[in-house]
């Protein structure tokens, strides 16, 4: 009786750690929809987030998980991020109107190109925070609408 026991304990370890590494890898996509583009001028640049470039969202493209460069179809965009592990995600639309792959202000820096985030979220008096658009990711495909802000 004692290596029955002993065995189905050794059985349970093994299964828990089986358990864990499969739900680690486990994957799925993001499909986003981007409404409300002004025009097709330019481009859409598509910036995505992960927990570990939490401090770098927004502003930092250079630090962001993914970047994208997408054409604008009748004032949309329609994209899939393929393959990313579960987690806590944020994205970021830029309309790059002039394609001259920057952001650009009017004199009291307001944004003169439209911008759209998860959970159109918005900041006050400055970008939102990784926290107010952030999504998870916890299924094989999570799709999501984001609206531009122009």
């Amino acid at each position: 009786m004692k290596y029955i026991y002993r065995n189905l304990f050794v059985f349970l370890i093994i299964l828990f750690f089986v358990n864990n590494a499969i739900a680690e890898n486990e994957k799925g996509n993001i499909k986003i929809e981007v409404l409300g583009f002004e025009n097709n001028n330019g481009m859409a640049r598509i910036l995505i987030f992960s927990e570990n470039e939490k401090k770098a969202f927004p502003n930092k493209k250079d630090q962001a998980l993914m970047k994208f460069i997408v054409p604008i179809v009748n004032n949309k965009v329609d994209f899939e991020f393929k393959d990313l592990p579960y987690g806590n995600y944020a994205i970021t639309v830029h309309h790059d109107e002039n394609n001259n792959s920057k952001l650009d202000f009017n004199w009291i820096h307001i944004p003169n190109e439209g911008l759209g985030c998860t959970n159109d979220a918005k900041g006050f008096f400055g970008p939102p925070s990784f926290d107010k658009a952030k999504v998870v990711l916890n299924q094989k495909l999570l799709n999501l609408k984001i609206n531009m802000v122009n």
